[in-house]
């Protein structure tokens, strides 16, 4: 649910893709990712492998369904046994991360109806390419995804229950993908979702994609002593820790997330005078909010040494609430900002 106070403004996220934006407060220097960024996002949209020789239908596909329980911050998980009847050629993915592999992997005709996130700017990769293939349905609208007579519907862990009800009433085939939050996990329901709507070649080459453009990007980062440690500070003072994509993206590109250092499982919320404690490197906020400013300003915070080395850093939220195989776009964007490459 916090995932949706990541919210910024894309016009500044393009104006970074292509390098334009100041990196650090009042610099006029350009902040230049380790690799670049438009290219990145066009090898990861797409990807088309080996066909793999059609198997049987109706198949059943073993997977491990795993869930995050926010109230006692732990995983859980089991093994499950989904049936599918018939090649699904009418596919609906109800989440951003899920539209972003489907993108890529699957031929998009297949794709007949998207959420409104996957459709928002400040939310997903493809909303350009969403808005302009549609229909989109907003979180409300299920009859819209009842009458596209969808022969599966994709849900995560956040699909509301009452959604996974009426399409269960309908009779509308759906998969819950259950929780994914690390780029391991994204690559094992990029796996997953190819298997189940018979593009395993394509899954299987945007796998590797994945890891060769992630060796490529490791090979990129300078060497150091030690970790830049990041605390990525959200609105209401709410941090994440272990468990959230945040910690994948650091983890990437060496850099450690300060608030999983600290003992942070999912999120929890902390003061100045704990940012302060904690000092860490660098500081990311989310853009479209005032935190910047605030952070900056405050007298508690003016000991900080992210804030002394002026290293607090406004990020827009599509970088930060991604949960796909563009989680690599956000630690190539990161890097360019913690490691300091500037032309």
């Amino acid at each position: 649910m916090r995932n949706y106070l990541l919210i910024t403004n894309i016009s500044l996220c393009f104006c970074l893709i292509f390098g334009t934006a100041s990196a650090t407060a009042g610099s006029a220097q350009k902040m230049v990712p380790p690799l670049d960024l438009e290219r990145l996002k066009t090898d990861l949209s797409f990807v088309r492998g080996t066909p793999k020789v059609e198997g049987p239908w109706p198949r059943q596909v073993r997977y491990t369904f795993k869930t995050y329980d926010f109230r006692t911050d732990t995983f859980r998980q089991e093994a499950k046994t989904f049936v599918i009847k018939k090649k699904p050629v009418r596919i609906i993915p109800h989440a951003v991360g899920v539209a972003e592999i489907l993108w890529a992997i699957c031929p998009r005709e297949r794709l007949v109806a998207f959420n409104e996130f996957a459709a928002d700017p400040d939310s997903s990769f493809i909303a350009d390419k969403v808005r302009a293939r549609g229909p989109v349905f907003t979180s409300k609208q299920t009859e819209l995804v009842i009458g596209s007579r969808p022969d599966l519907v994709f849900t995560v862990f956040y699909s509301g229950g009452d959604f996974k009800e009426k399409l269960t009433q309908a009779k509308i085939p759906s998969f819950d993908l259950g929780y994914f939050g690390t780029i391991e996990s994204v690559k094992e329901q990029v796996l997953l979702m190819g298997e189940i709507i018979g593009e395993e070649g394509n899954a299987q080459a945007l796998v590797r994609r994945i890891d060769a453009r992630l060796r490529e990007l490791k090979g990129k980062l300078p060497r150091r002593n030690r970790p830049v440690r990041v605390l990525y500070y959200d609105e209401g003072g709410y941090v994440p820790g272990a468990s959230s994509n945040f910690t994948s993206i650091c983890t990437m590109i060496g850099a450690v997330n300060v608030g999983a250092e600290q003992g942070i499982k999912s999120w929890s919320q902390i003061d100045y005078e704990t940012v302060l404690k904690w000092n860490p490197d660098v500081i990311i906020v989310p853009e479209r909010s005032k935190l910047k400013e605030l952070l900056m300003s405050n007298r508690v915070l003016s000991h900080a040494r992210a804030v002394k080395s002026r290293s607090v850093y406004a990020v827009p939220g599509v970088y930060l609430r991604v949960t796909s195989q563009f989680m690599l776009l956000s630690a190539d964007y990161l890097a360019g900002i913690i490691y300091r490459q500037f032309r």
